[in-house]
C-alpha cells in the first residue's frame, strides 16, 4: 500500500494519479471525502483525516510501504499565524509516521525555497519539515525541491486574457525553473515504487528549461489572442496592497510578499545546474496549450 497524503492538493492529486495509473495499491488522504471520490471512482482507498491530526494519520499511514507527504493546505489567506499551522502539521506528521513497521521510503514535497536557510512567508516550513522526517529512522526519506510551479501562471492567463497585461514582482527577465505539477507527481510516483533511484536524499526537479515571466507572458498573450501582450513590473508595496484587497490578511500578506522578493531578488535560487536527474519534461508551451486548450 502506497499512502498519499494530501491527495486533493494539486501535487497530491499529480501523485495519486501517476501511481494509480501504473496499478499499485493507494490510498488517499484528505479532509474531505467527497473530494476524494475521484480516486476511489478508479480504485483507491480513502481516508478523511486532517493534515494535524497525528492520531488519524497514524492510522491511515499504519500498514503503508511508502508514502508522500506535504504540508498542506499550502496557503491559509486570512492567517494570522502561518507558522504555527506549519508547526502542528509538521508534528503531527513526525508522530505519526514515527516505528511504523512496514514503512520503507518517504517521498515529501519540499520546494527550492528549502535552499534558503531565511526562508520567509508560505515557504518557511519546508525546510522544518525536512528536518523532522529526517529524524525518522528505518526508512529511506527524500526530498523534493522543486522550482517555480507553471501553476503559477494561471491567474496570468485571466489578467492576459482581459488586459493584455500581466503584473508581478518578479523581474520579467528573471530566468525561472518553471516546472508542471503533473511531472512532479511523475517522479514522486517513480520514487515511491522503486521504480526511480535517488542519488540523494534532496532532489532538486528544474523542469525542462529557465523561462521568464516576459516568456511566459508573450506565450499566452499568443494562446489566447492577445498578440504582443506585456508582463509589468510591480513593487513590494502594491503587491502588498493587491493581495489584502484581495482578502489576504496583513499577516498572510506580508509574507507572501517577502517570499516573493526572496525568488525576485535570487536568494531562493536553484543550488546544482540542470541535468538528466532535475530535468523534467514538460514545457511551458505543453503546459499552456493543455489549460488553455
Amino acid at each position: 500500500m502506497i499512502v498519499v497524503s494530501s491527495a486533493t492538493s494539486d501535487t497530491g492529486s499529480a501523485v495519486a494519479e501517476a501511481l494509480l495509473d501504473a496499478g499499485q495499491r493507494v490510498r488517499v488522504l484528505g479532509r474531505s471525502r467527497d473530494r476524494l471520490r475521484r480516486f476511489v471512482d478508479r480504485g483507491a482507498e480513502a481516508a478523511e483525516v486532517r493534515t494535524d491530526d497525528p492520531g488519524g494519520l497514524r492510522d491511515a499511514f499504519a500498514d503503508a510501504r511508502a508514502a508522500f507527504v506535504m504540508i498542506a493546505p499550502g496557503i491559509i489567506p486570512d492567517s494570522s499565524d502561518f507558522p504555527a499551522h506549519q508547526r502542528r502539521v509538521i508534528a503531527a506528521h513526525q508522530k505519526a509516521l514515527t516505528g511504523l513497521h512496514h514503512l520503507t521510503r518517504i517521498v515529501s514535497l519540499s520546494g527550492w525555497a528549502a535552499n534558503y536557510d531565511a526562508a520567509r512567508g508560505p515557504v518557511w516550513g519546508l525546510r522544518p519539515l525536512e528536518e523532522a522526517l529526517d529524524t525518522l529512522t528505518g526508512v529511506e526519506v527524500i526530498h523534493l525541491r522543486p522550482g517555480w510551479f507553471m501553476e503559477n501562471a494561471l491567474p496570468m492567463i485571466e489578467e492576459v486574457r482581459a488586459t493584455g497585461a500581466a503584473h508581478g514582482l518578479i523581474p520579467g527577465d528573471l530566468p525561472l525553473p518553471a516546472i508542471a505539477t503533473a511531472d512532479i507527481g511523475a517522479v514522486a510516483a517513480d520514487l515511491l515504487t522503486g521504480r526511480r533511484r535517488a542519488g540523494t536524499r534532496v532532489l532538486e526537479l528544474q523542469g525542462p528549461r529557465d523561462i521568464t515571466l516576459n516568456e511566459v507572458t508573450a506565450a499566452i498573450g499568443a494562446a489566447v489572442g492577445r498578440p504582443g501582450a506585456r508582463y509589468e513590473r510591480i513593487d513590494a508595496a502594491t503587491m502588498r496592497d493587491g493581495l489584502l484587497a484581495a482578502g489576504f490578511s496583513p499577516h498572510m500578506a506580508d509574507g507572501t510578499t517577502a517570499m516573493t522578493l526572496d525568488v525576485a531578488e535570487r536568494r531562493i535560487a536553484m543550488t546544482r545546474p540542470r541535468d538528466d536527474e532535475t530535468a523534467t519534461p514538460t514545457t511551458f508551451e505543453e503546459f499552456l496549450a493543455r489549460v488553455t486548450g
